[in-house]
């Protein structure tokens, strides 16, 4: 029996499997390391030069290629800058290599020598892009700054671009009424919780009222925490337009995880959405208290019924992008 028509066939199978098969697109070559540098949460670092060299390879299990780059950036006045990376590509994926440190990384201020921090990894998540955030502090890991890698763009933007007017342009949520004019706007998107575990965040939104077309605004907190006696938010303090003022905050929602552990210990997890409301001269003033190239906070106060007290804030600057949609909504609505 002759075997040459079974290899003839396997020999066409294969090749046809392979033909239409999808072809996986080789990694980019090239990644980039975004990074934003704070003296404080609200106070950029400018002029900060960071640099380092790191190594990629191929990917193959045994032997392979290396590259070893070294790279650099210096920050603008929003303490961002963006450093290219040469990565050793993979034929057959379409994910990035990591990138891991060699060398320390240096963070060079202006006029000073010099300081090290660690020996950074970039794309560890296979994408060519690499967010990270750099604060001005103490760290027995990092040394003079507090390192932390960013999930993505947008928690990026929410970090570096904070005082700009135009983020929360881009980020405000506008919902329609049936006539299709603008009947209530948020800045929710624009503040994206640190932590997946323990989502905090606060935030403006209004809506407009269809009949007399005047517009009302609240602030909105969603706190989370594993405080005992910070348990069930009240009342809000802030400086209002008249002067200081004391609200009753508007429960919108509560959640608690809780265990039995948890409920002895008094560690249960605490989920809270409170708001309340600003009266409009209040609002028009935090926003024309925006400067451009500074960065002015609205401070405010959240108390619960034991007497415990934290302090948030938000940016002129979101109350500044708000009242323009604001304005813009009520010249539309006109006769």
């Amino acid at each position: 029996m002759s075997f040459a028509p079974f290899m003839n066939k396997a020999l066409i199978l294969s090749l046809a499997v392979a033909f239409a098969s999808p072809a996986i697109a080789a990694s980019p070559n090239r990644g980039e390391a975004h990074f934003v540098l704070l003296q404080s949460k609200d106070v950029p670092f400018a002029s900060v030069t960071i640099s380092g060299t790191c190594k990629s390879d191929d990917g193959s299990f045994f032997g392979g290629k290396k590259v070893e780059h070294p790279w650099s950036c210096t920050t603008d006045a929003n303490g961002v800058c963006t450093a290219e990376i040469t990565l050793l590509p993979r034929q057959d994926s379409d994910k990035t290599n990591p990138c891991r440190g060699t060398t320390a990384t240096l963070i060079t201020e202006p006029g000073t020598p010099a300081a090290k921090s660690s020996y950074f990894t970039f794309f560890a998540n296979g994408e060519p892009h690499s967010y990270n955030l750099l604060q001005k502090g103490t760290s027995w890991k990092h040394g003079d700054y507090l390192f932390k890698s960013l999930a993505n763009k947008d928690r990026f933007d929410a970090v570096a671009y904070r005082h700009a007017p135009d983020f929360y342009r881009k980020m405000l949520v506008t919902e329609a009424d049936a006539s299709g004019r603008p009947a209530s706007f948020s800045t929710a998107s624009a503040h994206i919780p640190e932590s997946q575990d323990y989502p905090s965040a606060e935030y403006l939104r209004a809506s407009i009222d269809p009949k007399s077309n005047q517009p009302s605004v609240q602030v909105v907190v969603m706190d989370t925490y594993i405080d005992f006696s910070f348990r069930k938010l009240a009342k809000a303090t802030y400086p209002a337009a008249s002067g200081s003022h004391t609200t009753t905050l508007h429960p919108i929602s509560q959640n608690a995880i809780c265990n039995l552990r948890d409920l002895f210990e008094r560690k249960c997890t605490h989920t809270e959405t409170v708001a309340f409301d600003l009266d409009m001269e209040t609002v028009r003033q935090t926003a024309a208290a925006y400067r451009i190239g500074e960065r002015n906070i609205w401070t405010f106060q959240i108390t619960a019924q034991s007497g415990h007290e934290r302090s948030l804030s938000l940016s002129t600057a979101e109350f500044k992008a708000l009242v323009e949609a604001l304005d813009s909504a009520a010249a539309k609505g006109r006769p």
